[in-house]
């Protein structure tokens, strides 16, 4: 972007999105995953907890630097796999149990039938696990957003597929810009920007 933020010491800061725009945050490049893992340590260390970081690929070792809490995608899975296999069950032993009772080809109509049951139950296992998997990845991952306030940044608009980002919020709590701005330089972090909302993004 070619206008700037004067901050303290006389240093400019970079300015991307719309300057009548509220500040989102101020983002950083690093060059490899060890340097954004070595980032987010020390950010978590200073006692910052409403950053970011976007990275190509999974980086080992980032979520635990992190502190990210463990996702209860699992758990909604295994409730998902459950209620089938119960639905499934329900479906098939009342009807030919309870309801009409009926033996044929001397199959036996109570719980010694069971495994004959077993090719629906796992079916619709499968089957109902694997959309409460989908959907909870959905919605847990605060989609549909059409867009995202990073994007306004025209260096991680190119290279969010190839790069790695670190953006500290403006409303974390020790957010100030200069404190923020010299700390990425700090841990090494390249074209350090000010990122504002841009008019599109205005709620």
């Amino acid at each position: 972007m070619s206008h700037h933020l004067s901050i303290s010491e006389g240093h400019h800061l970079p300015v991307a999105g719309s300057k009548e725009e509220a500040l989102y945050a101020i983002g950083a490049r690093f060059e490899s995953s060890d340097d954004i893992v070595k980032a987010a340590a020390k950010l978590q260390k200073e006692g910052f907890s409403c950053y970011e970081s976007y990275t190509p690929y999974p980086v080992h070792g980032l979520a635990q630097v992190m502190r990210l809490p463990k996702s209860i995608l699992s758990f909604l899975v295994l409730g998902g796999g459950i209620s089938a296999i119960l639905i499934a069950l329900s479906m098939e032993l009342i009807p030919t149990g309870l309801i009409y009772p009926l033996m044929v080809d001397g199959k036996p109509t109570n719980f010694s039938a069971l495994p004959q049951f077993i090719p629906i139950v796992v079916a619709l296992t499968l089957m109902i696990s694997a959309v409460t998997a989908v959907a909870g990845m959905i919605l847990l991952g605060g989609m549909p957003l059409f867009n995202n306030p990073m994007f306004a940044w025209d260096l991680f608009e190119r290279g969010a597929s190839r790069s790695f980002f670190i953006a500290i919020e403006a409303h974390d709590p020790k957010f100030t810009t200069a404190s923020v701005t010299e700390l990425l330089h700090d841990l090494g972090g390249l074209d350090v920007t000010a990122i504002h909302l841009e008019a599109s993004d205005k709620e």
